[in-house]
């Protein structure tokens, strides 16, 4: 039964799920206010998990923390101990919404990163952030009652998952070098660890990547639109669109998204706008 997310609840998604700059506070604005509980909860359970991989703890907490996940995601709803984002997801409605094994798939997927070898060319790439982020769109797919086809999904999944990817090299973000497949770093005959000090090679590197971005994005999206349901005739789209239009940029001008710190400025605002506008027509 939905008896209403609490302020400390809500607080709480809220400071994880918004964080300054992040894709989903932006595009978290554009979300009807009947429908911004559910996806607060959702991306902040998302977050949550996905983030452990990267944290920098130790192995062994980190095994510790998704083991705790697993089992969280599987208990029953009127534990009192439960995590103020989860009490959140039923609260609000959306975890009756979202199958167990979907949400599980959150843990495994992130399991899968903390044993992550670099992949050897851009193809092994593509299954790797398939595996990997697909589950995020589903979710949210699911959270609108909505569906797409599997090649669609394997595009998107791919291309919002290399977007992640590549907006960590912009200023002031963690540069994931270790995620470049080996085989580019062969054509340049660099190491990941040498990527910082050879700006120009990632920036093509980066550009190159940017492109097969785009590509997976434009055999995905039409599968999308296609798809029922406000979050993926809507907010879903938003969030693949504003991923595409930072891979484009990528493209146009990888140093100076190397330069530049992430943020989301009045041409987005008017993307969106008119965007959204075209979506209500």
């Amino acid at each position: 039964m939905n008896t209403g997310v609490s302020s400390l609840e809500l607080e709480h998604c809220r400071e994880v799920a918004l964080k300054p700059g992040s894709l989903f506070e932006f595009t978290s604005r554009y979300l009807p206010a009947d429908q911004i509980e559910e996806y607060l909860a959702l991306y902040a359970i998302t977050q949550l998990i996905q983030s452990i991989p990267a944290a920098s703890f130790d192995d062994e907490v980190k095994w510790v923390k998704l083991k705790w996940w697993h089992e969280e995601l599987a208990a029953d709803p009127g534990s009192a101990s439960r995590h103020p984002a989860l009490r959140a997801m039923w609260a609000c409605g959306a975890r009756v919404k979202l199958d167990n094994s979907l949400l599980q798939q959150l843990v495994s997927d992130a399991v899968m990163q903390m044993d992550m070898a670099p992949d050897s060319d851009v193809n092994s790439m593509f299954e790797r952030l398939v595996a990997s982020g697909s589950t995020a769109i589903e979710l949210e797919l699911a959270l609108a009652g909505s569906g797409i086809d599997k090649q669609s999904l394997a595009n998107i999944g791919a291309a919002s998952g290399l977007s992640a990817v590549l907006s960590s090299f912009s200023a002031g973000g963690q540069p994931g070098f270790d995620r470049i497949p080996l085989s580019i770093l062969a054509k340049f005959n660099l190491s990941p660890a040498q990527l910082e000090q050879h700006r120009q090679e990632l920036a093509l590197i980066l550009a190159d990547l940017a492109d097969e971005g785009l590509d997976w994005f434009s055999k995905g999206m039409t599968g999308l639109a296609a798809s029922t349901g406000y979050g993926a005739g809507k907010h879903l789209q938003l969030r693949c669109a504003m991923e595409n239009r930072g891979l484009a940029k990528i493209r146009k001008n990888a140093i100076r998204h190397l330069d530049t710190h992430q943020r989301f400025g009045p041409a987005d605002a008017w993307f969106a706008w008119r965007l959204l506008r075209r979506l209500n027509s």
